[in-house]
């Protein structure tokens, strides 16, 4: 008898943080995407945006589910592009909660569907690509309420789309950084 009141406690001890709040999120961030790469000198910070879907498996580790958007826009030497991307990422997020706020690293990767265009006296590129990146980041959430929250989230990612530029591939590394505010709801 002693020994099931004892694993009935330590089972509440387990199980009652795990349940404490809404194990499901959705979060908008919004912010801008900053270029950092040498192949993106001539390219201007813009915006990024992103729509994440994820899910606690505990307080300290979640999954998220990413769809997002970014552009950066340049306009040098006679030469205008624009590059338009929308990632799909998968994340792992590992969270230390500190009273209604939590402190957390993320790290995953995903598609990104890359769009260039440039305009050069005349001659015009316009080509699509899908290729893999890596991201590594931090951020910040504090609760307004049980179910709502706040935040804010930097992005280090690492991808390189291919090209075709004046019948030649090449590769075009988009690595940069995107910092978002963010906002987000518990279910």
């Amino acid at each position: 008898m002693k020994r099931i009141s004892l694993l009935s406690v330590l089972l509440m001890i387990i199980a009652v943080p795990v349940f404490a709040a809404p194990p499901n999120y959705v979060a908008l961030k919004l912010g801008a995407y900053l270029p950092q790469h040498d192949d993106m000198e001539m390219f201007n910070d813009d915006i990024s945006g992103e729509i994440a879907v994820g899910q606690y498996y505990n307080p300290n580790v979640a999954f998220e589910l990413g769809f997002g958007y970014f552009r950066t826009k340049a306009d040098e030497g006679g030469v205008k592009g624009e590059i338009t991307s929308f990632p799909v990422l998968l994340s792992i997020k590992g969270a230390v909660p500190i009273g209604d706020a939590e402190l957390y690293a993320l790290v995953g990767g995903g598609l990104y569907m890359t769009k260039l265009e440039l305009s050069s006296s005349g001659d015009l590129v316009d080509d699509t690509n899908t290729a893999f990146g890596v991201h590594l980041g931090a951020g910040g959430n504090i609760n307004i309420s049980k179910n709502v929250f706040l935040g804010v989230e930097a992005k280090y990612i690492l991808v390189t789309p291919s090209f075709e530029i004046s019948g030649y591939h090449q590769d075009v590394h988009i690595d940069g950084i995107q910092a978002t505010a963010n906002i987000g709801y518990r279910f």
